[in-house]
């Protein structure tokens, strides 16, 4: 029993120091803040943010390294804008500072919305005294994110509808997200962890508890195009379908924030632009059309056709409100048949060649003459 012990004992404790070896070459060769989770906490605002210094991110609680007395360019957004499915050194807002040479601070984090991101550019993006600032606008949730915010957080009181607001008084949107369990503490503080997790074989796990919980995952293959990937259309459903008031409402909301956005902006003389990103799902549309298993799918054929008359009707606004934005829709597009640019997953974010593409893009719209602004 001793010598039986004794062997536990040096397995144990060899396994336990093999870890710890493991985790400080993690950090060594891999950045934390691309793999170590970052503690939120509740905000009367934002309604939640990460904590300053977490995660290895910045003292504002962003994915930067530091952050800066100024900047030429700030980038505000959602997930889509934070660089989600790729490093933060490959976000398009850093992709876009190697491009350009200048400065560019992203001030973002996934859940934002279009009320959160005039909130971000009064108290934070002024403060760096930009010459441009840039809103990634997700089509895909940011609708119903304006909705929730305008509808939860009482500075926002004088944009809502009275009779709206009687319908949703018992459903309010709280966004705080919890970190305590297990798997939260090795998320905050294990690189190692998280490089396993957030791998494809974390991304089948995730994929497969989506799927028992009843949720409709479709997959599409053009393997002559190397398309390997997936749709959530329910989700994206959800934030786009304009039979469903509160989307209807949403819609209203990000319209009157944008225009906001612009105001401020124009009144401390600072540039404006809105980067219009568009859903995984109408991206690859052409191929999802050509597509035997897909081609019928009622789902995606009412979320792409949606999504269509949502874009529409922001660009319209945004002509009538002087409003410059640079829509991504045709460049991801294009680039679908000659890259992959999303992960062979579930996920609606573009990987670090999406992200590129929208760096390329926003890059070659600020190039160009200031007569084709507004387009």
């Amino acid at each position: 029993m001793n010598n039986l012990l004794k062997n536990f004992l040096l397995i144990f404790f060899s396994l336990i120091l093999a870890l710890v070896v493991a985790e400080g070459f993690s950090r060594i060769f891999f950045d934390p803040i691309d793999f170590l989770k970052p503690q939120t906490v509740s905000d009367e605002v934002l309604r939640y943010k990460i904590e300053p210094n977490s995660g290895a991110h910045d003292s504002w609680g962003f994915r930067n390294k530091s952050v800066p007395d100024s900047s030429e360019i700030v980038a505000v957004g959602d997930s889509h804008t934070y660089g989600i499915s790729a490093t933060a050194s490959n976000s398009w807002p850093n992709m876009l500072q190697r491009i350009t040479n200048k400065r560019v601070y992203n001030l973002s984090l996934g859940g934002y919305g279009p009320a959160e991101y005039l909130y971000l550019m009064e108290e934070k993006a002024v403060k760096l005294d930009p010459e441009l600032i840039i809103v990634g606008f997700y089509l895909g949730n940011d609708l119903k994110d304006s909705l929730s915010a305008v509808y939860s957080v009482p500075i926002w009181e004088d944009l809502r509808n009275a009779e709206v607001a009687s319908v949703l008084e018992d459903n309010k949107d709280e966004k705080i997200a919890a970190n305590n369990n297990i798997g939260d503490w090795f998320s905050a503080h294990s690189v190692l962890y998280r490089i396993v997790s957030s791998s494809f074989i974390g991304d089948n796990l995730r994929q497969s508890r989506r799927m028992k919980k009843g949720e409709d995952i479709l997959m599409l293959e053009v393997p002559e195009y190397g398309i390997h990937t997936g749709f959530t259309p329910d989700r994206r459903l959800e934030g786009l379908s304009l039979r469903n008031s509160e989307v209807r409402e949403g819609l209203r909301l990000t319209l009157v924030l944008f225009n906001k956005m612009n105001q401020l902006a124009q009144e401390n003389d600072i540039e404006f632009l809105v980067a219009i990103i568009p859903t995984k799902e109408s991206v690859f549309s052409e191929f999802i059309l050509k597509s035997e298993e897909l081609a019928d799918s009622s789902k995606l054929n009412r979320l792409m056709q949606n999504e269509e008359v949502v874009n529409k009707l922001v660009k319209t606004y945004f002509r009538d409100h002087s409003i410059p934005y640079v829509d991504m829709l045709d460049p991801l597009r294009n680039a679908a048949g000659e890259e992959q640019i999303y992960p062979n997953n579930f996920g609606g974010h573009t990987n670090k060649n999406g992200y590129r593409v929208i760096a390329e893009s926003i890059n070659q719209y600020l190039k160009s003459d200031n007569s084709q602004q507004i387009r």
